[in-house]
């Protein structure tokens, strides 16, 4: 029965409102979507935690001035990334809040009735509505990309042999060819 009653629910929002996001699916892909990002930052924490660095600290020389530049700039691109990635999640509650504002001080007709009004500030929030959680969708997909970010930064912290001075002379292997001149 509960069933009958969201569909009916839905078709009214969707031929009242145009509200094609607002809808059982939509929302459960949505937190399907924030499942699985979820499920992705736990996988790429643990791949972080189990990355096994073995340089040889003991015996190598760091050359400090590279060392410095790049660590800054392996915490600059993972605080970046993951900042970006989290600025898009929230600009559709920014845009909703504005336009929540702005239908807020609209200018009122006089000549229209309350119930005029308030079914069009009703639609104003439902279609306010309905482009946010349309947003919420896209900004999810976007984030759902961090995997890439994580691999960036193993990515540079396996390239962190190059901060440390070379300790040896590098071989070089010559082949000779001599030619004898027959007497």
């Amino acid at each position: 029965m509960a069933s009958k009653i969201e569909g009916a629910a839905e078709t009214a929002l969707n031929l009242l409102f145009n509200a094609d996001n607002l809808t059982a699916d939509k929302m459960q892909a949505i937190a399907a979507d924030i499942r699985r990002l979820a499920a992705s930052l736990q996988t790429e924490v643990k791949r972080v935690k189990a990355f096994k660095f073995d340089i040889h600290w003991k015996s190598r020389v760091i050359n400090v001035p590279i060392a410095i530049d790049r660590v800054r700039d392996l915490i600059e691109e993972l605080t970046n990334g993951l900042r970006e990635k989290i600025l898009t999640l929230e600009q559709p509650f920014k845009d909703f809040q504005s336009a929540i504002h702005a239908a807020g001080h609209e200018f009122v007709d006089p000549q229209l009735s309350k119930v005029a009004t308030s079914f069009s500030k009703v639609e104003d929030f439902v279609t306010s509505l309905n482009i946010l959680v349309g947003d919420v969708a896209k900004a999810l997909q976007a984030a759902l990309s961090l995997t890439a970010l994580f691999d960036r930064v193993l990515q540079d912290l396996q390239h962190l042999d190059d901060i440390f001075l070379q300790q040896k002379s590098t071989r070089t292997k010559q082949t000779v060819t001599y030619y004898k001149r027959a007497k």
